[in-house]
């Protein structure tokens, strides 16, 4: 018998990959918090903290497994806010550095005007949640849940929704496997179609915060990036 949990809307698009899951498939939802650790490299960028959801609508995990080609629900089209996924175990410091690392996908460069996920290609959904860590949008508010799939047969692959709103979990395949990811759902929303996320001013705070404030010393910080490189080289060579 499948069991449904209600769990934080948050979670309503873990299954975005998948066209169907059979009734042998399971999902758990817990809850938790990251809001000390995204908070924490908020501020080291100079932004307004994350506040905690007071209110956090309850669906039924039945959602989750019948949906379009597109891999969206109806739900997932009226859902306001932006994703940050990690596909991982229940650990808010792993999470949120994942989140973070997502810095090294712009090649050193401000992030351009998104369109969808995608368009531009390095909007996949660990850019999405980067940004989703750092917006600069006033009055920041996050929820979280850690979401356990379990299936004893192999779920169908669906089509990559088009919406930055839409995290994907990963595959399963063979039977009695688990699925695991925490997932965060930020507003106000942080992408929107034709415009960049981050000024240029923004962007070198967030660039001088992830980078250091020694390396950022004499070096342009909207290209960041090259002195993490030149740093991660000095590194290698160290212990050659």
């Amino acid at each position: 018998m499948l069991r449904l949990a209600f769990v934080p809307v948050v979670a309503v698009y873990v299954f975005g990959e998948h066209k169907r899951a059979n009734a042998s498939t399971t999902a758990e939802a817990q809850t938790l918090s990251c809001l000390t650790e995204m908070n924490e490299a908020r501020t080291a960028a100079g932004l307004p903290a994350f506040g905690e959801a007071s209110e956090t609508p309850l669906l039924s995990c039945s959602l989750f497994y019948f949906v379009e080609e597109s891999g969206e629900t109806p739900e997932a089209k009226n859902l306001g806010g932006t994703f940050a996924y990690y596909p991982g175990k229940k650990d808010s410091t792993a999470a949120v550095q994942h989140w973070e690392d997502g810095f090294c996908l712009f090649n050193n460069e401000i992030p351009p005007k998104y369109k969808c996920l995608n368009d531009p290609e390095v909007y996949d959904n660990r850019a999405v949640s980067f940004v989703a860590l750092y917006s600069p949008k006033a009055n920041p508010i996050a929820s979280y849940a850690f979401v356990t799939c379990t299936t004893a047969d192999t779920y169908s692959a669906g089509k990559t929704s088009t919406s930055h709103n839409s995290p994907i979990l990963r595959r399963l395949q063979g039977e009695n496997q688990n699925a695991t990811a925490v997932i965060c759902l930020t507003n106000p929303v942080a992408l929107t179609t034709e415009e960049a996320p981050f000024t240029e001013d923004e962007w070198q705070k967030v660039a001088h915060s992830i980078v250091g404030t020694e390396v950022g010393n004499g070096i342009s910080l909207i290209r960041p990036s090259s002195a993490l490189g030149v740093i991660m080289t000095i590194s290698v060579y160290g212990l050659l």
